[in-house]
């Protein structure tokens, strides 16, 4: 007897980490190679024009380097990741997607550094699950930092050697008493540098740690950085010290708040939530 065939199931969402060796070598390999097309472009180490920019309706900017970078990478992720599903920063549509894995794609972070010819813009690529981090990639090519995040182990391919003296990060604000609270030789900087290269160089052991508001953050902004922090087994939390948990691009935390060892880190937390009170 001929029974009807039953409706195909849908292809199970795949897993990160159970990519082989020879998937995660080939996202590594887009990232770099999104890195050296921006690369080719970058103001700061070319004599030709920036590249074309434009505003998008939330006012910050895109360029066609964006674009750029980010076909090279979401092409490796359908050639690597069958079903992956991507939220990226330059696909609007894309932004209301949900899955239990979701792949963040920051494919230029830091536009209008990158336009303005500073190194301080990375191409960002994070896989979670459940809000859980499974695999991330950071790459700063002006830089040529180099990082990936495999679970709980960290791999730093490419990096300069750490500074002399490892500062303490505000970043957007100067939260009131955090310089007075910290012991009395220790680096401080307000508003050097932007937060995703900050939290990358806390996990690296460039940076002691770092509070940071969030001003219009999302999850493909935070999503690689905080992996790298908690493989490198540093510690980041919220500003009530909740584990961060990604599952869509809004993010609720009003701060970051990140350090090499738990004594900063609660020292950190203490500063921002007292707000300069003793």
């Amino acid at each position: 007897m001929r029974t009807r065939a039953s409706a195909a199931e849908p292809e199970p969402l795949p897993d990160p980490l159970t990519l082989t060796p020879q998937g995660r070598g080939a996202l590594l390999d887009a990232v770099t190679r999104a890195g050296d097309r921006l690369m080719r472009n970058w103001p700061g180490h070319t004599r030709t024009a920036s590249p074309t920019s434009w505003r998008k309706p939330d006012g910050t900017l895109v360029s066609v380097a964006d674009h750029a970078s980010q076909r090279i990478l979401t092409t490796a992720l359908a050639n690597t990741v069958r079903n992956a599903v991507v939220i990226s920063e330059e696909n609007q549509r894309s932004h209301t997607r949900t899955a239990s894995t979701v792949w963040f794609i920051d494919p230029l972070d830091g536009t209008r550094q990158y336009l303005a010819g500073s190194s301080d813009f990375a191409i960002l690529l994070s896989a979670w699950t459940h809000g859980v981090p499974a695999l991330s990639i950071a790459y700063f090519p002006a830089d040529n930092i180099l990082a990936e995040a495999y679970a709980d182990t960290l791999t730093v391919h490419r990096c300069g050697p750490p500074p002399d003296h490892p500062a303490v990060h505000s970043v957007y604000g100067d939260v009131p008493g955090l310089r007075e609270a910290l012991a009395p030789d220790t680096e401080y900087l307000a508003d050097r540098y932007e937060s995703t290269r900050v939290l990358a160089d806390i996990a690296l052991g460039h940076a002691l740690g770092a509070v940071v508001e969030m001003c219009g953050h999302y999850a493909w902004d935070l999503a690689a950085p905080i992996h790298l922090i908690t493989a490198a087994g540093a510690f980041v939390t919220d500003q009530d010290g909740e584990p961060l948990r990604l599952r869509g691009p809004h993010v609720s935390a009003r701060h970051v708040v990140a350090a090499r060892d738990p004594g900063l880190h609660q020292t950190l937390l203490h500063a921002l939530n007292s707000k300069g009170q003793p």
